[in-house]
């Protein structure tokens, strides 16, 4: 079956009148903060001195059955660990000596999540943490951890990409199993600044891997950051870096960018990192947004400045767990839902703040949808050309009380097609990701492989996607 045509794809729409896109609103779950840091808990876990970014790297293990998480934590960090919580509303945050590590937990049903004792590294003279790479043995800094199905070489089933402080290069780590990996394997070439959540998937466009990463907008650590792309054929030697986005100032900065594969879609989730205005409310304080490309090479944003998962109330330390700062991982469907695990921090980016993992979903293709531009107007979108993949035409759409959704059908010449007209189709109502577009007298079937382009017509309507029909250039 053709996947839905999604709408927010940047080859859906060529026109649209009186229209805009509207982010979905995401459900947090009520059971967040799905796992805080236990460096203060009883017995404590003094390796999760301060989780900062989280940085969390989230997959579903369809073999196992079961969620895990790779996540990153400063196992040492003096400031945390030698002040008190109750302590922390009188002094700054100094950071002072740290150390980061790399971290796993799992999970059954992505609610409830063990952070195992697994034996495999030293922290203050004892292995009993859930530590699986720190500095001190690898060298490494924040980054992403890929699980990927298509290498035959078993030895590399699990892939980390991250920037080396003690190779002073980008670097990559294999692993059999994601719990005991290699040391670290330098870019024999290229290099970026790299002081962020790196990330990387596999592009079967371009059968490749892509790695995200960032770069700076002068010299290393000026200017304003910048997102970087790089791509490689064996996960080892990587093109040279190239800017794909970037904010639109120092209180617009992109931070990290966690992308995936949805569909025929590329989905981005960058932390935006505001910095500029002192004055503002949120300085200092860290939103993930939406970005969209057919291609990881030229990106999108969505609704800039409107966050796809909204902060939660309150500030330190008595605010919510993600009232500071949200960082992502990349999103993944299970059971019908889109799954967006975050880090959430309850405080500013550079202030005393805890860490927590935390999960936000999404009804599948509801990212973002196509909206009036106001309640009291009606909206027109056109598509691209089409062609028939079934014999019907599916909206998934939510139409508000007093809104109705009508479409025509548009031949080559430009002209609406007798009986499949704005006037021969009664309006859809309701909720529903599969609602029939319907005309009066005639059917959709009637085209055969003629292309076609749908005109919708939206009153107090979002609609998100299309299914029954794809584009009709044959790049579904």
């Amino acid at each position: 079956m053709a996947n839905p045509l999604l709408l927010i794809h940047p080859r859906a729409i060529e026109w649209s009148e009186a229209a805009r896109l509207r982010l979905c609103q995401v459900e947090k779950s009520p059971a967040n903060p799905l796992f805080r840091e236990e460096s203060r808990a009883k017995p404590p876990k003094a390796w999760e001195a301060r989780l900062d970014n989280v940085y969390p790297n989230v997959v579903y293990d369809e073999d196992e059955q079961l969620f895990k998480c790779w996540y990153k934590s400063f196992i040492e960090d003096e400031a945390s660990s030698s002040t008190a919580l109750a302590d922390r509303r009188a002094v700054s945050y100094y950071g002072g000596e740290r150390e980061e590590g790399l971290l796993y937990a799992t999970s059954r049903d992505g609610i409830h999540w063990d952070k195992p004792r697994l034996g495999i590294i030293n922290f203050a003279g004892s292995s009993q943490n859930n530590i699986v790479m720190r500095r001190a043995t690898h060298g490494l800094h924040a980054g992403g951890v890929l699980k990927d199905e298509n290498d035959p070489d078993l030895a590399r089933r699990y892939k980390f990409i991250h920037r080396n402080p003690r190779l002073g290069r980008m670097a990559s780590c294999f692993s059999a199993d994601g719990l005991r990996w290699s040391q670290p394997q330098p870019w024999p070439q290229h290099d970026a600044v790299g002081d962020t959540h790196n990330n990387a998937l596999w592009s079967p466009e371009i059968d490749r891997y892509v790695c995200i990463t960032r770069g700076w907008s002068a010299d290393a650590f000026r200017g304003v950051r910048t997102v970087l792309r790089s791509e490689s054929r064996d996960f080892r030697h990587w093109s040279q870096p190239v800017e794909i986005l970037r904010g639109a100032g120092a209180h617009d900065q992109i931070y990290s960018m966690p992308i995936a594969r949805y569909q025929d879609l590329y989905i981005g989730l960058p932390a935006i990192f505001h910095k500029g205005d002192e004055n503002a409310a949120d300085w200092d304080c860290v939103d993930t947004e939406l970005a969209v490309s057919s291609d990881t090479s030229e990106w999108r944003r969505i609704c800039p400045g409107e966050p796809l998962i909204p902060r939660g109330d309150g500030a330190y330390p008595d605010g919510a767990a993600d009232c500071g700062c949200i960082y992502a991982a990349a999103p993944f469907v299970h059971r019908g839902e889109i799954y967006i695990f975050y880090g959430g921090s309850n405080g500013r980016h550079n202030d005393w703040r805890e860490g927590s993992l935390n999960l936000a979903t999404l009804p599948l293709d509801r990212f973002a949808g196509y909206a009036p531009r106001q309640d009291s107007q009606t909206a027109l979108i056109r598509t691209v050309p089409l062609r028939m993949t079934g014999r019907q035409l599916r909206l998934n759409a939510q139409v508000s009380r007093g809104g109705g959704l009508r479409a025509t059908i548009i031949n080559q010449a430009g002209e609406a097609v007798a009986g499949l007209s704005l006037d021969d189709c009664p309006a859809i109502r309701g909720d529903g990701a599969s609602l029939p577009l319907r005309w009066c007298d005639k059917t959709v079937a009637s085209l055969g492989a003629q292309p076609f382009r749908l005109l919708l017509e939206l009153r107090k309507a979002v609609v998100y996607s299309v299914k029954g029909c794809a584009r009709a250039s044959g790049r579904e």
